[in-house]
């Protein structure tokens, strides 16, 4: 194993699994979001949100069996107190991530590398492109850049 020394990170636990983003494709950390639904989108979307003057998509961190426990009432209607909404850039493009518990930033160089298969799977929605471990926690790295393009083509 080796340190994951390129970058901070913004650790966010998950529900089955925790996941990690790299610092610089974050723009913002938001408590109050007012979400609005669109009908007939994929379950992974929770709406859309006015950020700066811009219409965003907003994504569920956790879709499926997990979001039974980040499941939130969202139309029309503020973020729940204990749910955050994370807003990233990646090129162009902006996009919100829903999720509930305690974000934190791990400095570069703190976590360890951990040796995953040479095709990893993603996670639903999430292309992830490493594996690191920090104490007794192990974290899924997402590639910005491959998840934003797959939803874009419209998994």
């Amino acid at each position: 194993m080796e340190a994951y020394s390129s970058r901070e990170l913004l650790c966010i636990p998950g529900i089955n699994k925790s996941y990690a983003i790299e610092t610089a494709y974050v723009t913002e950390l938001c408590r109050q979001a007012q979400l609005s639904r669109i009908p007939c989108m994929p379950e992974h979307y929770a709406g859309v949100c006015s950020y700066k003057g811009n219409i965003i998509p907003v994504i569920k961190l956790h879709s499926g069996e997990d979001a039974g426990v980040a499941e939130e009432r969202l139309a029309g209607e503020h973020v729940g107190e204990d749910s955050l909404l994370l807003v990233v850039s990646c090129g162009k493009y902006q996009l919100g991530i829903l999720f509930t518990g305690e974000s934190y930033i791990l400095p570069a160089g703190t976590a360890e590398m951990v040796e995953s298969p040479a095709e990893m799977g993603g996670s639903g929605i999430w292309v992830e492109k490493e594996i690191c471990r920090y104490e007794n926690e192990i974290l899924f790295v997402i590639d910005m850049e491959k998840t934003v393009e797959g939803l874009i083509i419209c998994q």
